[in-house]
């Protein structure tokens, strides 16, 4: 849904936030909730919310979204419909108790915090392979999608990874990228 639809977003799913997730009926608001649900009703692989990750995973969220948003609001703004865009701004200053303008002048401090907070995963990734263990959990998706929200929102606020954590990120990436870019239909024979 669009930033102009909160008013249907709350009025379908009781949330004026997404993710939501609508599965027959029932409605999953925040991304744990979600995880959880997913981890209900799925007996392949690893479960995200696992040991401990749902923590994890959350206290990332909260840190990470607290870093990022007030960095990359202006430049996400450009990228939105039109009709969409006074509410993302007059909601984002809201949250954030800085015009955009402001939040710009801070860009260096901002920057500073973020690379302070992605600086933070470099040991866990010192001593295994993903930040949940030796499969990648949910506190993994939870970094993961923030690093790509950055690069799309805001481009130049994407910070410097170094090892182990571009490591990490370059395989996350690419196990996505194969699971998520890959035809779900064959091409018809020749």
């Amino acid at each position: 849904m669009r930033f102009a639809d909160v008013d249907q977003l709350a009025e379908l799913t009781g949330s004026r936030t997404v993710p939501v997730l609508a599965v027959d009926g029932a409605m999953f608001v925040t991304s744990d909730a979600i995880a959880t649900h997913l981890d209900t009703i799925s007996s392949v692989g690893p479960q995200l919310m696992g040991d401990g990750a749902a923590k994890g995973g959350t206290d990332l969220d909260r840190e990470l979204g607290t870093r990022i948003g007030p960095l990359v609001a202006a430049d996400f703004l450009r990228r939105l419909l039109p009709d969409d865009r006074a509410y993302f701004q007059e909601s984002r200053e809201a949250r954030y108790g800085k015009s955009f303008e402001e939040l710009e002048t801070l860009r260096g401090a901002l920057e500073l915090d973020l690379a302070f907070s992605i600086g933070r995963l470099e040991p866990t990734l010192d001593q295994q392979r993903y930040l949940a263990g030796d499969e990648p959990g949910w506190v993994d998706v939870v970094a993961y999608t923030y690093l790509l929200w950055i690069g799309f929102a805001s481009p130049r606020s994407m910070p410097e990874l170094v090892n182990p954590v571009r490591t990490w990120f370059e395989r996350l990436d690419a196990d996505w990228r194969a699971l998520c870019m890959e035809p779900s239909v064959p091409d018809p024979a020749p």
